[in-house]
């Protein structure tokens, strides 16, 4: 079957405005014909293209404009719901360690009457000031925007991920309290492994490390739980590079 025609306001009309006219026209001219004789025919054919494009094109500019109308925000004031810039990381586009403890104050108590725990990973890069120093700031940049790129995976679909230091990330995720400590522990690993990869660049290939640090709580215990992910990085280095710790307590 032959699709509709799309237009660009997002309407999607099954008949032109001619199209439309010929054919009320050939209709009405038969049955002209049929009663009236041929000058009969000819006069409804005439009328009926007439009103018929009218009508038509009255009918596709309502339909338009209905399709190009905006639609209203989810807070239902029309407008689109913005994050205030002194809370995001102008480099990466992740909070800022502001907008994250904004989320943390804002969101507890939605997650607490959800019945949700939070899962608390912090990241740090290894030697990161010897490879801006290797590299210089625009390979370095680089490096941070797409380490960024994969903390915020852990982040899911209602959590949240920052950068809160120069080389330094955390990413929150909401779980099932009962699952939290078993699943810190897992992507903990699978974030360090991530991490660890190499940045491909176009220009070359730079060789990253980092540790990664991880906790479990209550959202209300939400600033509590980030400082026990960042005490566990310090654990994390004593095992070596490329590690990860998580703080069970």
């Amino acid at each position: 079957m032959k699709a509709l025609p799309h237009f660009g306001d997002g309407t999607v009309r099954s008949m032109s405005t001619g199209a439309a006219a010929g054919f009320a026209a050939a209709v009405l001219g038969i049955l002209g014909y049929a009663f009236f004789g041929p000058p009969g025919g000819a006069v409804a054919a005439i009328a009926a293209a007439a009103f018929l494009a009218v009508i038509v094109r009255l009918g596709g500019i309502a339909i338009g404009n209905a399709h190009s109308a905006p639609a209203a925000s989810a807070t239902g004031s029309g407008e689109p719901k913005t994050i205030p810039p002194d809370r995001l990381d102008a480099l990466t586009g992740l909070a800022n360690a502001n907008g994250l403890s904004a989320w943390l104050s804002e969101k507890a108590g939605r997650m607490m009457e959800d019945g949700r725990g939070i899962i608390v990973l912090t990241a740090d890069l290894d030697d990161y000031p010897q490879l801006e120093k290797r590299y210089g700031t625009t390979i370095a940049d680089a490096v941070l925007i797409e380490v960024a790129k994969r903390v915020s995976v852990f982040a899911g679909g209602d959590g949240i991920a920052a950068r809160t230091g120069t080389d330094e990330f955390a990413a929150i995720a909401t779980v099932v309290p009962s699952r939290a400590t078993e699943l810190a522990e897992e992507r903990a690993g699978q974030m360090v492994e991530m991490i660890c990869r190499p940045v491909e660049l176009s220009s070359q290939t730079v060789w990253i490390s980092g540790a990664v640090g991880g906790a479990s709580g209550s959202p209300r215990d939400g600033e509590k739980v980030l400082e026990r992910a960042r005490r566990a990085i310090v654990q994390a280095r004593r095992l070596g590079r490329g590690r990860f710790f998580v703080d069970k307590g």
